[in-house]
């Protein structure tokens, strides 16, 4: 099987998944990893195999940029201490953990081998954990730790990942030398994010081309990672900086059509990237049970059961002195940052899920340490990875519906809509005053004027209803039958066109352009709850 066949196949799987994930309200990924274990079970499939050293150069640049696209900087700003602790202690306090762990457990499991597999199953995994925290409508600090720590920890992990990986095959490992690369790696590859991302946003204002615009931002995450690498500086760090520098800067200065055109794209290629290494494993699965053939089922159960657990533990060990011996030993941050619940700090050690960088970075093992010399336990290392991505995508994934209710940490979804009325009412406020100035200017008639001002009124009027102690009054019905007004306005006008096309009454250049617009018209409408 050759990689296009192999591409065809892999995307297939991902996307008959999606109706079991949205009929059941569970992550993709947790039917990606199940489909891609079934799937690869089948006798007589061929075995695909790709380079190892593509698979950080290819998957993760479009990962981590995206994440760090829609990070809230604020919110991260505001909880930078206990996203670092998780960030960074925590990746650490897992990885030495998990190696103590596997280098007493597994009989010939070297120390280099051991931090190899311990870096692996550090970094938690944001879009898994971070969707279902949002869809339980779980506290927003929660989310925004989560979020903010599986952004940055990945750095973390996969710095100690490459300097383990570099102990094996070089035979050499220097404590001092690794502790002043890694500061090294960090603020470089920051550095590296920030200059491009400065440099990135100042060309795009020059180009004026949505497609041209939106295939920019795509070089960029590409181009982010793999200078920085060149550099010998961390590409995550750097892909993360500049992901989060575009999110800032790309809403101001890119147009509309460029804005929806490259969110629609990174979610479709997000998707691509996502079903390839979730499946791209699962592919790889007989040939990895084949090679463990020397380890009993009972040994290899054991291994699993212990390693799970290993991970689990670590994160819950470690949450609870996180949070309480900064506000011991400083005072000022109690002061500023009162002890959270212990509640809350149960779900955040609780929701340690697993996923892509952990396959990624499994899968960029080399096959050998020398020509001829197989990696030791390199599939090993893939089945235990496999294991602990689908126990930590599982257990919490059935057991937070149920934990996050009864520990009483859901936020009063009002505090959302109040929020979101009140920006669409700043947003509006300014408005009548900008047309008035338009109106004198451009000597617009005055009676389109006012019909458009009644309309800005009457939003206004209806969604100031929305700030009261209850906001549902009959103005809320009132608009509420306008938006069906609306919706079915819409879809008469699709309809009309798409009979118009059919009997040739119109090209099919005016029907997509017309399409088009009501497309993007019944988006809106969909998009507004009030």
């Amino acid at each position: 099987m050759n990689f296009i066949e192999a591409s065809v196949i892999i995307l297939f799987l991902a996307i008959v998944t999606v109706p079991l994930a949205k009929r059941f309200h569970l992550p993709l990924e947790i039917f990606l990893v199940i489909g891609s274990g079934i799937v690869g079970l089948i006798p007589g499939l061929p075995i695909v195999r790709i380079d190892p050293v593509i698979v950080f150069k290819l998957f993760l640049p479009p990962i981590l940029f995206y994440a760090a696209y829609f990070t809230s900087w604020q919110e991260f700003k505001k909880n930078i201490r206990p996203i670092s602790l998780l960030a960074f202690g925590l990746v650490i306090f897992t990885t030495v953990l998990v190696a103590v762990v596997a280098h007493y457990l597994i009989p010939g499991f070297s120390w280099g081998m051991a931090f190899i597999l311990g870096a692996i199953l550090s970094p938690t995994d944001a879009s898994s954990s971070v969707a279902i925290i949002k869809k339980l409508g779980a506290h927003r600090r929660i989310v925004t730790i989560l979020e903010g720590e599986s952004l940055v920890n990945d750095a973390t992990a996969l710095i100690l990942f490459r300097f383990s990986l570099a102990a094996v095959l070089l035979g050499t490992y220097s404590i001092s030398d690794a502790i002043l690369n890694f500061f090294l790696f960090l603020i470089g590859g920051a550095l590296v994010g920030f200059i491009l991302g400065y440099i990135a946003v100042f060309i795009l204002r020059k180009i004026n081309d949505s497609q041209a615009e939106t295939t920019f931002t795509f070089i960029i995450a590409f181009a982010s990672y793999l200078l920085s690498e060149q550099m010998h500086c961390s590409g995550v760090i750097a892909t993360v900086v500049c992901g989060i520098y575009f999110g800032r800067k790309l809403p101001i200065y890119a147009a509309s059509e460029t804005k929806i055109t490259a969110k629609s794209s990174w979610k479709t290629l997000i998707f691509v990237v996502n079903g390839f290494v979730f499946t791209l494993i699962g592919l790889q699965l007989p040939q990895i049970i084949k090679d463990l053939k020397g380890y009993s089922i009972m040994s290899l159960i054991q291994y699993s059961v212990i390693i799970i657990l290993a991970v689990i533990v670590s994160r819950l060990i470690w949450v609870y002195p996180a949070a309480y011996l900064p506000r011991k030993l400083i005072p000022p941050i109690g002061r500023r940052d009162p002890m959270p619940p212990l509640s809350m700090l149960f779900i955040i050690g609780w929701t340690g899920m697993r996923g892509i960088v952990s396959f990624a970075a499994a899968l960029s093992i080399p096959f050998q340490i020398q020509f001829g010399v197989a990696f030791p336990n390199r599939n090993l290392i893939l089945f235990l990875t496999y294991c602990v991505v689908v126990a930590t995508l599982f257990i919490p994934t059935l057991t937070l519906p149920f934990l996050i209710p009864a520990l009483k940490l859901t936020e009063d979804p009002s505090l959302k809509l109040k929020e979101e009325a009140s920006a669409r009412i700043r947003a509006l406020e300014g408005v009548i005053d900008r047309i008035s100035e338009l109106v004198k200017k451009e000597k617009i008639p005055n009676h389109l004027f006012e019909e458009f001002r009644k309309q800005i009124e009457r939003r206004l009027e209806i969604l100031r209803t929305q700030l009261d102690e209850t906001p549902y009054s009959t103005l809320n019905k009132e608009y509420s039958g306008l938006k069906k007004l609306a919706l079915t306005a819409i879809a008469s006008e699709k309809e009309t066109l798409n009979n118009l096309r059919k009997s040739g009454e119109i090209r099919d250049e005016i029907f997509h352009k017309l399409s088009d617009e009501l497309d993007l018209e019944e988006v809106r409408a969909r998009s507004i709850r009030l």
